[in-house]
């Protein structure tokens, strides 16, 4: 009886312990709204920060979107960190999801493949905020770099 007890004692111990690591490192789901149709087409929010881990739920509210990387593979500039997988929701209408998991920590900057030219932009950004930005604006739309750079100092300010 008495090695019972001890064997209980060290099995509760046990669970307790991967109880409290799971509660530090629970998942969340963040939601990016995506809206307009044309010149008004946007991610809402623009920017969001999230933990190594989360998944961001992209939903379409209106048009016809996509979610897709500043990356190589999607024929543009790599503005997301080196070792992160490029992503591409493809053509998504009203009503579709797309889920994307962020396993790298770094600044993710996305755009909308319709309406990349009218400044339809994200950003997620995990780990330090404090990173400095290396990544080029050349060969990028004004209208873009314009509307990442006041949606992050409006985001840094808040």
């Amino acid at each position: 009886m008495k090695y019972l007890t001890i064997i209980l004692l060290t099995v509760l111990g046990t669970l307790d312990a991967i109880a409290a690591d799971t509660n530090l490192t629970k998942i969340d789901t963040v939601i990016v709204e995506i809206k307009g149709t044309d010149t008004d087409a946007r991610f809402d929010p623009v920017i969001i920060e999230v933990n190594t881990g989360d998944v961001i739920q992209f939903i379409v509210r209106e048009g016809i979107h996509t979610v897709t990387a500043y990356h190589p593979d999607n024929r543009r500039p790599q503005r997301i960190p080196t070792s992160a997988q490029s992503f591409n929701s493809g053509l998504m209408k009203k009503g579709d999801q797309w889920f994307l998991t962020i396993s790298t920590e770094g600044i993710y900057d996305y755009f909308c493949l319709p309406h990349e030219k009218v400044g339809h932009v994200g950003r997620i950004i995990t780990g330090a905020i404090d990173t400095t930005l290396n990544y080029p604006d050349e060969n990028m739309p004004a209208v873009v770099v314009q509307k990442l750079n006041s949606e992050m100092e409006k985001f840094l300010n808040q």
